[in-house]
């Protein structure tokens, strides 16, 4: 009885939920998980079993198309920028001068990448630094660093002010003024399928609010459980009442259970 019980809630929870992102950091998993909460999409995080000290974004299976549409226009799980550990050439036991400082500028446009990319609204950033060597036996003034930043933003208006990004980018590479740091913005509204679609999900021939599916499979599950309890306990009267039959049948004629 207790294996068939197991068996059942078993089978009605696989499928139920389904991962849309896997092997993320706890931080990249919230992010996930609080986009998917503003679509109106259930979300759970929880440890990531093929991955330690990583975790996985779990979403009904009837809104995994959904939260895979959603999570592309907020451009989640976003690629980790290098920084400078990232860029830093281990390989190379006496790296030429020129290398270093090729990794210095890429890990420094990983991080300015990193920074921006905290900010609230901000779904993606590409920083390109043009910071040429200092060479101390060349005469004359140094040649001019110049950068671009191109942002990716949620919505029409950008979150930060071209200014207040030109003064973070100037402050973190060496030799470049402000002025010299070109910003591009690229808006990205939510798609309008998307929000004029109704939140209608389906759980069997029953039509109920995705923000419900969850709810229901639960009731259901719960129900399946109460049948199989109850034709349990009908099947044990039918075996005792059954029993009674018997003996009463083997006794001889004439006397008296």
């Amino acid at each position: 009885m207790r294996r068939s019980t197991f068996l059942v809630l078993s089978l009605l929870a696989t499928g139920c939920a389904v991962p849309v992102a896997a092997g993320l950091e706890e931080t990249d998993a919230n992010r996930v998980v609080v986009a998917l909460d503003h679509a109106g999409i259930d979300a759970a995080k929880e440890a990531d079993p093929a991955a330690e000290a990583r975790f996985r974004v779990m979403v009904p299976r009837d809104d995994a198309a959904r939260a895979l549409s959603a999570m592309a226009d907020e451009q989640l799980p976003r690629p980790k920028a290098r920084g400078l550990l990232d860029a830093a050439d281990r390989g190379q036991l006496v790296p030429s001068q020129a290398a270093e400082h090729a990794q210095l500028v890429a890990g420094l446009s990983g991080e300015l990448e990193r920074t921006l990319g905290t900010v609230e609204g901000v779904l993606a950033a590409r920083v390109h630094l043009n910071v040429p060597p200092r060479d101390g036996l060349r005469d004359g003034p140094p040649p001019k660093a110049t950068a671009s930043v191109l942002v990716e933003h949620r919505g029409t208006t950008p979150p930060l002010a071209t200014e207040s990004i030109q003064r973070l980018v100037a402050g973190g590479a060496p030799g470049l003024a402000a002025a010299d740091v070109v910003v591009v913005f690229v808006p990205r509204t939510a798609r309008k399928a998307e929000a004029t679609r109704p939140d209608i999900a389906h759980v069997g021939p029953i039509a109920v609010a995705r923000g419900s599916t969850t709810t229901l499979k639960a009731s259901l599950a719960g129900l399946v459980l109460l049948i199989v309890v109850l034709a349990g306990g009908l099947l044990g009267v039918y075996a005792k009442l059954a029993r009674l039959r018997r003996e009463q049948e083997a006794r001889p004629a004439g006397t008296r259970p």
